[in-house]
């Protein structure tokens, strides 16, 4: 089912309907990740950018650690 469409411009720029920033929550926080299915279609998907608010917390440890080099790691992958 065609929603909408965009024209690519210099540098391969385009821009993100609005039906699918509504329909799919899309901010200036998303990642849009493409990618080639088996067969050999286009495939989009968005995701949130994860950030240290979205991680404190969800392991516990009782080990001492430095939070600076805790966030250093985060943004390195």
């Amino acid at each position: 089912m065609m929603v909408a469409n965009t024209k690519i411009y210099k540098n391969f720029q385009t821009s993100i309907p609005k039906e699918m920033r509504e329909a799919f929550d899309i901010n200036d926080e998303t990642i849009v990740e493409w990618g080639i299915t088996d067969d050999g279609q286009p495939e989009v998907n968005f995701r949130n950018k994860v950030n240290i608010e979205d991680i404190i917390g969800i392991v516990k440890t009782k080990e001492v650690t430095n939070s600076v080099e805790l966030k250093r790691e985060v943004y390195k992958k």
